[in-house]
């Protein structure tokens, strides 16, 4: 009887053995196994991240990477700038302040902040010192003759009075560079503006003794009929009245440098805004 319990035992010790060392591939199949009939994800798993490699821009499979556009290069301007007066003619004077002097330090003033501030731009004055006075036909001639794309005539106002104050802007009045003359006298005054300076507006005026071959007056300002015979754009900016107590902080040695600033950003706001190359339209 001993040897029969013994024998039992020892065949249910070896089919619990078995169980335990056989294969659970299907069992755990079976756990892991949900109803969509997929296997469930571990949550434990880290979910995968890109690397910094991955990150990389990769060329295209020709082995050519896609070319960097040029920068399209900023278009080349030329500006003839114009002292007025100059020579034996010093223009208007007032309480010690001289026109044709001051002419010269604004546009010296201009051309520097111009120069300074802007690549794409060369500056060429019709007067370099106090001693020169060139006719205005030869003024224009210095712009047509360096193939500039403005002439900007420097000045400053006056009256008998010495009542009046602000800067305005004398321009052509013939069609084929009058609306062109008057977008750049209105980028420059609006600037000048901006310092606190009266905008007194864009002036035209006839000739009442030289006409056309139409019997029409032409201009009667000198710069602005030669430009327009040249088609050039050719303006006179008053910037201010040299006897006016009102604008006179303007033309003191602080003042007189935000003033060239202001009307240097007025030429260059014309030039890459609206400028046409002289053509109307």
């Amino acid at each position: 009887m001993r040897r029969k319990v013994t024998a039992a035992v020892l065949l249910l010790l070896l089919l619990v053995c078995l169980s335990a060392c056989g294969d659970k591939e299907d069992e755990d199949d079976i756990h892991n196994y949900n109803k969509t009939g997929e296997y469930e994800s571990n949550i434990n798993d880290a979910i995968p991240t890109a690397t910094e490699d991955d990150l990389i821009t990769k060329p295209p499979v020709n082995g050519t990477a896609t070319p960097t556009p040029t920068p399209k290069p900023a278009k080349q301007y030329i500006v003839v700038l114009d002292p007025g007066h100059g020579g034996n003619d010093p223009g208007a004077s007032y309480d010690g302040r001289k026109e044709s002097y001051l002419n010269l330090q604004l546009a010296n003033l201009v051309k520097e902040y111009l120069t300074s501030n802007y690549s794409n731009v060369t500056v060429i004055l019709t007067r370099e010192d106090e001693n020169t006075k060139p006719s205005l036909s030869e003024r224009v001639d210095v712009g047509l003759d360096n193939k500039a794309d403005i002439v900007v005539s420097l000045h400053l106002d006056a009256t008998e009075s010495h009542k009046s104050h602000g800067a305005s802007v004398l321009i052509s009045k013939q069609p084929n560079i009058t609306e062109q003359s008057k977008k750049l006298a209105n980028c420059i005054l609006k600037n000048l503006e901006s310092l606190g300076i009266k905008n007194n507006g864009t002036v035209k005026k006839d000739s009442k003794d030289t006409f056309d071959e139409n019997g029409v007056p032409v201009d009667y300002y000198g710069i602005c009929r030669y430009g327009a015979a040249n088609n050039i754009i050719a303006l006179i900016v008053e910037s201010c009245y040299i006897d006016s107590d009102i604008d006179a902080d303007y033309l003191k040695s602080d003042m007189l440098p935000k003033m060239a600033e202001a009307e240097a950003k007025g030429i260059m706001e014309f030039l890459t805004k609206h400028y046409n190359n002289g053509a109307e339209g």
